[in-house]
């Protein structure tokens, strides 16, 4: 416990040290990058074609509540005309 308490000087060569590190070089595959253009468009087609979906899922959707909607006034229709 006394030697955290006692003023020593410390010793340590590294303390002011500066680690040299090798040059920055250009990654082998750097021409096949691709823009960040393309992938903003990418996205944006991406965007395009899952609204493209939703709209017609939605059309198709409405028209089978609208053939449902005639195949029940049909079948109505024609058990009324039975009875």
């Amino acid at each position: 416990m006394q030697s955290a308490f006692e003023n020593q000087k410390k010793n340590n060569t590294d303390e002011f040290l500066v680690e040299k590190k090798s040059p920055l070089v250009m990654p082998p595959d750097f021409d096949e990058l691709p823009i960040p253009k393309e992938i903003e468009n990418k996205k944006n087609i991406n965007e395009n074609e899952f609204k493209t979906l939703i709209t017609q899922d939605n059309q198709e959707i409405k028209s089978n509540e609208k053939d449902i909607n005639k195949n029940f006034e049909e079948l109505l229709l024609d058990k009324i005309k039975k009875n």
